[in-house]
C-alpha cells in the first residue's frame, strides 16, 4: 500500500486534474472574494450607514498595517509548521469573526466605528497568515515545470475575485441585509477551511515540515539574512520595491484624478478605465498559463517593467477615454507578466524550508511601500504638479532602474 502510494505521489498530473491543486485554488479564490466583500461592506456602511466618510481611512489602515504585520509573522509561522493547517485555521477564524459580526449587524442599530476597525484588523491579521502559507504550499502540490502555469491560474483567479467582490456584495446588500450577507460570507469561509485540509502534498515533503526548532526570533533574522545573502532574491526585492513605488501612487491613485481632470470623464468613464486594468491583469495571467514560461523568467520579468514604463509614459500623454482604455489593458498585461514570473522564481529558487519566510518579505516590501508611494503622490500633487506629469516622470525610474538592474545583477538574465 505504502507503495502505491509512493508511486501514485509521484506522477505529475495536469492542473486540472489534480485534486489538490484545484483545492488550493478553490480556497484562495475564496479568501479573496471574502476579503473584497468585506472590505466593501465595511466602506458601504460607513459612508453611507455612519455618514463618516472622513473615518473611513482609519478602518482601512487598521485593516493594512495588521496584514502587512501578520504577513511577516505568517512567513516564519508559514515555514515551521504545516502549511494547511495555518491556512484552515486561518479561514475557520474568518468564518467565526464573520458570524459574531452578522450578529451585531442584526441585534445593534448601528454598529460603532471601533467595532468595524477591530474587524478589519483582525480580518487583516488572519489575511496575512494565509498568503505566505499559500505561497509555501504551491511548491509542494505541483511540480517545478507546473508553478508559471499554476501561479498564472491563482494570480488570475484572485484578480477576478478581487474584481467581482464588489460587484456581488453591492448586489447582495441590495436585495438582503448586512448581516445575512456576512452569514454567507462566513459559510463560504467554513467550507473552505475545512477543504484546505484535504489538500495533500508529496511525501518528500511532507517529511520535512515542521523540523525547525530555532525560536521564532532566529527564523525571523535568518528569513531577512537568506533573502538578502542572495543575489537573485536580493535582486527580486529590490524589483519589487522599485515596481510598487512607482506604480502604486502615480498610476493607481492618480487614475481617478487624471481621468477627471485630463480626459474630463465622468465616474462612468473613470469605472471603464479602473476596469481596463483589472480585465488586462485577468488577461495576462490567461496569457501567462498558456504560454508557461519556464526559461529565463528574469529576464521577462525585466523586459515587462521596460515595458511598463513605456506603457505608462504613452497613457500619461492620451487625451481619449477609448485610447486610455487600451493603453491601460495593456499596462495590466504587463503588471501580471512581471508578477507570475517573479513569484515563480522566487519559489523554485529558494530554500523549500525558507519559502513562506521569503515570499512574505518580498510581499511585506511592496505592501509596505504602497502607502508611502500614496503619500509622495499626494505631496506632490498638492506641490501643484499636474498628474499627467508625474505619471511621465515616474516612468523614467522604472526604465532607468531596468538598466541598473540589468547589468548590476547579471543572473536575471539567465534565472529560470
Amino acid at each position: 500500500m505504502n507503495n502505491t502510494k509512493r508511486l501514485e505521489s509521484e506522477v505529475v498530473l495536469p492542473l486540472t486534474k489534480s485534486r489538490s491543486f484545484i483545492l488550493l485554488l478553490m480556497t484562495t479564490v475564496v479568501s479573496s472574494l471574502s476579503l473584497s466583500m468585506f472590505m466593501f461592506i465595511q466602506s458601504w456602511y460607513v459612508v453611507e450607514s455612519l455618514d463618516k466618510e472622513a473615518l473611513l481611512g482609519i478602518v482601512l489602515v487598521c485593516l493594512t498595517s495588521m496584514r502587512m504585520i501578520s504577513m511577516v509573522i505568517g512567513g516564519v509561522v508559514a515555514d515551521r509548521g504545516r502549511q494547511t493547517r495555518i491556512m484552515g485555521f486561518a479561514d475557520l477564524s474568518l468564518a467565526f469573526l464573520m458570524l459574531l459580526l452578522s450578529v451585531l449587524f442584526h441585534y445593534l442599530s448601528e454598529v460603532p466605528i471601533w467595532i468595524l476597525a477591530v474587524n478589519a484588523g483582525l480580518f487583516g491579521a488572519s489575511g496575512g497568515m494565509f498568503e505566505p502559507s499559500r505561497d509555501a504550499l504551491l511548491p509542494k502540490v505541483v511540480s517545478v515545470a507546473q508553478l508559471t502555469r499554476a501561479n498564472s491560474l491563482l494570480q488570475g483567479a484572485i484578480k477576478i475575485a478581487m474584481f467581482s467582490g464588489p460587484f456581488l456584495a453591492g448586489i447582495l446588500i441590495h436585495i438582503a441585509s448586512y448581516s445575512l450577507v456576512l452569514v454567507l460570507i462566513g459559510l463560504c469561509l467554513c467550507i473552505s477551511g475545512c477543504s484546505v485540509f484535504l489538500i495533500k502534498v508529496r511525501e518528500d515533503n511532507l517529511n520535512n515540515e515542521g523540523k525547525g526548532r530555532d525560536t521564532f526570533k532566529v527564523q525571523l533574522a535568518e528569513g531577512f539574512s537568506y533573502t538578502w545573502k542572495s543575489p537573485l532574491l536580493r535582486a527580486l526585492f529590490i524589483i519589487t520595491i522599485i515596481v510598487n513605488f512607482f506604480i502604486s501612487g502615480p498610476l493607481m491613485m492618480g487614475l481617478p484624478i487624471f481621468v477627471e481632470g485630463v480626459l474630463q470623464g465622468t465616474s462612468v468613464d473613470f469605472s471603464y478605465v479602473q476596469g481596463s486594468f483589472t480585465l488586462g491583469m485577468i488577461l495576462g495571467s490567461v496569457l501567462l498559463g498558456l504560454l508557461n514560461i519556464q526559461r529565463k523568467r528574469g529576464s521577462y520579468a525585466l523586459y515587462f517593467i521596460a515595458l511598463q514604463g513605456a506603457g505608462m509614459f504613452i497613457f500619461s500623454q492620451v487625451h481619449s477615454i477609448l485610447t486610455a482604455v487600451v493603453i491601460i489593458v495593456f499596462i495590466g498585461m504587463l503588471t501580471t507578466g512581471v508578477n507570475i514570473p517573479l513569484i515563480s522564481l522566487v519559489q523554485s529558487s529558494a530554500n523549500q524550508a525558507k519559502v513562506g519566510r521569503v515570499m512574505s518579505l518580498i510581499r511585506t516590501g511592496s505592501l509596505g511601500l504602497i502607502p508611502l508611494s500614496y503619500a509622495v503622490t499626494s505631496m506632490l500633487l498638492g506641490m501643484g504638479i499636474k498628474i499627467q506629469h508625474l505619471m511621465a516622470w515616474s516612468s523614467l525610474p522604472l526604465l532607468v532602474s531596468v538598466g541598473v538592474l540589468y547589468f548590476l545583477y547579471p543572473i536575471l538574465r539567465t534565472a529560470d
